[in-house]
């Protein structure tokens, strides 16, 4: 087909025939952000259709994928040197987009032209920036016409890590205290998001800018304190927010050591600290030295030594994906998507990109200018289209909310 396309356009000019051929190109392949080395630009390009489904899997149209500060992390560099990240890679975790072709076994009941979102495992190398991915069927959930997809994609992994941290771990109940760190992956706005809405508990955060404050604010938060690199002004701040009194979680999103700093201002009997860095290694941090001064050791009595050093040793990493139980797995994201249908809880959307804009979208998140989720419009190629779809999205989406 190739040849005699070729073969008849060459009397119509090169122009013709490079037309064609990347007609067929199109044709036969996805469209894929790829990295090829860690470090170096993302690319875009064509990578071959997997043809053959296996009976557990399921094929989606991609329209939105998330991009995460672990994508970035990864493609960057700078994430574990223990973490071995196969190349080529794909990134992108969370998507949404239609069900075009389902394997044999289907036991979630999947239909062709179903609207859905889906995970995947942080590490796979077949991720969400592409034209059309194969998911495991585990990880792909049905979502109302009422929920907008664009919003619906940046969810499932913070609100549903997040439910399962409140729900499971450490039962809230209303007017606990919290302490949520929030910096530019949408974690931390997610926990604050289901924390206030949802459970009715306080919460103080601790944000990376003052642009965070501003938002998660707005998002119910009792109290905001400004991350800084001094980290003994950092104690001071909590300290002064905190007042008195205890908080019942530390519910850590950054990383960077904060958990130390945290622990100090968690009831010593009944709380709790949590990180939900996928990063997150447990030894390494037990031998890691906070990065900030501590009080003076006269006020700090050999008792609270003690308790603070009880509550280090029995930090939980949670990590939605990698949990155990498939059924609370899966029941975590399916109360998302209901909760986001009851609007108790939304996403948060710092910015939208289309796929050729990649390496903006990855500059974005490394500038610490994102706010929440970043966003990447797999479906759409066209400046103009594109910016007539997220108008008319936009209007559609506060009309659902009206």
């Amino acid at each position: 087909m190739l040849k005699s396309i070729i073969s008849h356009s060459v009397r119509l000019g090169r122009v013709t025939v490079a037309r064609n051929v990347a007609l067929i190109l199109r044709q036969s392949s996805n469209k894929a952000v790829v990295l090829h080395e860690v470090g170096k630009p993302l690319v875009l390009e064509g990578v071959k259709r997997i043809e053959q489904l296996k009976d557990d899997e399921v094929r989606i149209k991609v329209h939105y994928c998330s991009l995460n500060s672990t994508d970035v992390q990864i493609i960057a560099g700078k994430c574990p040197p223990e973490l071995k990240v196969p190349l080529p890679f794909i990134p992108g975790h969370e998507v949404s987009g239609e069900v075009v072709e389902i394997g044999k076994n289907n036991p979630n009941f999947l239909k062709r032209g179903d609207r859905v979102v889906a995970m995947n495992d942080l590490q796979d190398p077949n991720g969400g920036l592409i034209s059309e991915m194969v998911v495991k069927n585990r990880d792909v959930w049905a979502v109302p016409p009422e929920v907008p997809l664009r919003e619906m994609t940046v969810m499932p992994y913070g609100h549903g890590t997040a439910l399962l941290t409140f729900a499971l771990h450490c039962p809230l109940e209303q007017n606990d205290l919290l302490l949520i760190t929030a910096g530019p992956a949408g974690m931390g706005l997610a926990a604050i998001d289901l924390a206030v809405n949802v459970y009715k508990a306080k919460v103080i955060a601790i944000c990376d800018t003052e642009s965070s404050s501003d938002l998660v604010r707005e998002k119910g938060a009792h109290k905001t304190v400004s991350m800084n690199k001094n980290y003994t002004k950092l104690f001071k701040n909590i300290a002064d927010a905190m007042g008195d009194k205890k908080a019942k979680i530390a519910y850590d999103a950054v990383g960077k050591g904060l958990l130390h700093l945290m622990a100090d201002f968690v009831d010593p009997e009944k709380g709790q600290l949590f990180s939900v860095d996928p990063f997150f290694n447990k030894e390494t941090f037990k031998a890691s030295k906070p990065e900030y001064e501590l009080p003076k050791k006269k006020e700090r009595t050999e008792e609270h030594e003690q308790q603070v050093a009880k509550l280090i040793d029995n930090i939980k990493h949670v990590d939605l994906y990698e949990y155990e139980d498939e059924d609370v797995y899966r029941q975590m994201i399916s109360d998302t998507v209901e909760m986001r249908v009851q609007r108790m809880v939304h996403g948060h959307i710092s910015k939208v990109f289309m796929m050729k804009e990649i390496q903006e979208a990855v500059d974005f998140i490394l500038q610490k200018q994102c706010t929440g989720k970043v966003l990447v419009d797999v479906k759409c190629e066209d400046d103009d289209k594109c910016e007539d779809e997220k108008g008319a999205a936009t209007q559609e989406e506060k009309k659902k909310d009206d």
